[in-house]
């Protein structure tokens, strides 16, 4: 006898349309035991997954693939890591987003000139932060701005760090710090051609025995008044908060003692970069341990860059030219100075600019020999410290470039072979920017390309 088997649906009204359209009974499917169950889930997430689009490879903007003359030389692949990540949250738009940078230097930097072509196309390219750190008293032309003009008259004391005439090393951010007496005054603001919007004001000064009082005024706001005596030497900070605006602030010592202050803060809400100029004409590198270590760090710790910027060694040359100094002695004398402003804030990015190429140094004839021996131990030193180099000798040419650039129509270099002119600094600002640039965009191309690309 023949088993016929049984369609469980076939009493159902699915089963006699089956029946009806002349189908096959279908056969009956076992359900899957779970270990299949698990297989066939992992291949449809798999599937899925596959079908997924990627997620995006940062794509540069076409004015970002820039081929530097000079690249960004680093002791490891993270180095300026910290500084690029800045940049990205600028990039990005994030609300707030201040990318800092601190540039220490001597003349080389003076007038504000390499900083301010740095400054301008960082700025054009990832947003106008503002100027940051200032001098309140324009103490000489050297340490001018290009963004904030100011005028203080009345009895302003100033002592600069490279005359040593502090005992306590106390200077400020700025290396410059001024006693004001009663009625000494300041008014500062953006210079005319400067769009701005600032939005924070922040006074930095010190607290001390029979300090006396300092009155700030923003526009036509009423006056805050600014308590500087204190028991002991301390460093302090005053900040005002206003609406985005091209804002003026009015500064009064109010006496009845002198007060002690190291310089103003002027920045905008963000997104944006802000890449501000502290200039030592004259100085050489260990000038910077002057500073008393204790107060230069918590300087820079409150400043809070996010790139500290070297810029030293036209000075330094004649040493070298005259022998008063070795290149072993120089390297330790370099390496313990910006460790002492590194101290600040350990994780930030930093970067050494070597000297640029000379013909000159105070009345001394500089030959290749001696560029190549300070350029060798700032290179060496940058890479001990974990910071990035940029040769600024290979930027202008290589040896000797100074009389080529000073030959150029029109000239790039002043007259003394020491200095490059303003058309000389918009060079190698722009030979600066181009190479903190193309590091930019292949961190982010690092950075933001998914795991294994």
């Amino acid at each position: 006898m023949v088993a016929l088997a049984c369609n469980p649906t076939s009493g159902s009204p699915e089963g006699q349309e089956t029946a009806l359209r002349g189908d096959l009974p279908q056969p009956r499917v076992e359900p899957p035991a779970p270990a299949a169950a698990e297989t066939q889930a992992a291949a449809k997430d798999e599937l899925e997954t596959a079908a997924a689009p990627a997620t995006p490879i940062y794509t540069p903007r076409p004015d970002d693939l820039v081929e530097p003359v000079a690249a960004i030389e680093t002791p490891n692949d993270t180095a300026l890591d910290p500084f690029y990540a800045a940049l990205a949250r600028a990039d990005r738009g994030d609300p707030g987003a201040l990318v800092r940078v601190t540039h220490f230097g001597d003349s080389s930097i003076g007038h504000d000139g390499l900083p301010h072509a740095i400054r301008t196309q960082f700025q054009a390219r990832f947003g106008d932060g503002g100027p940051g750190f200032v001098l309140l008293h324009p103490f000489s032309p050297n340490v001018s701005s290009r963004l904030v003009s100011r005028v203080a008259p009345g009895a302003w004391e100033t002592c600069v760090l490279i005359y040593g005439c502090k005992r306590d090393g106390h200077y400020g951010l700025g290396g410059h710090t001024a006693m004001v007496e009663r009625g000494a005054r300041a008014r500062v603001s953006l210079r005319a051609e400067v769009s701005t919007a600032l939005a924070r004001f922040e006074l930095w000064y010190a607290a001390r025995p029979g300090g006396g009082k300092l009155s700030l005024r923003v526009d036509e706001d009423e006056a805050v008044l600014v308590e500087t005596n204190a028991a002991a030497l301390e460093d302090r900070w005053h900040e005002l908060t206003v609406e985005p605006g091209p804002h003026v602030l009015r500064f009064k010592s109010q006496g009845p003692g002198p007060a002690r202050v190291y310089g103003l803060v002027l920045e905008g809400a963000g997104p944006g970069v802000i890449w501000e100029s502290i200039s030592f004409i004259g100085a050489y590198t260990r000038r910077l341990k002057l500073f008393n270590a204790e107060h230069i760090a918590r300087q820079v710790a409150h400043r809070d860059p996010d790139l500290i910027v070297f810029n030293f060694g036209g000075n330094d040359l004649r040493r070298f030219v005259d022998g008063r100094v070795t290149a072993e002695k120089f390297h330790g004398e370099v390496r313990d100075s910006y460790q002492r402003v590194l101290a600040g804030k350990p994780g930030a990015a930093c970067l050494v600019v070597s000297v640029i190429d000379h013909g000159r140094s105070g009345g001394s004839v500089v030959k290749a020999r001696h560029v190549d021996a300070i350029t060798s131990v700032q290179r060496a030193v940058a890479f001990e410290l974990g910071c990035g180099f940029f040769d600024s000798l290979t930027a202008m040419g290589g040896p000797r470039a100074i009389f080529k650039w000073r030959k150029a129509k029109p000239p790039l270099a002043a007259p003394d072979l020491k200095h490059l002119n303003h058309r000389g600094w918009e060079l190698m600002g722009r030979h600066m920017y181009e190479a903190l640039l193309a590091g930019y965009v292949a961190y982010r191309r690092r950075a933001d390309a998914p795991d294994g690309a």
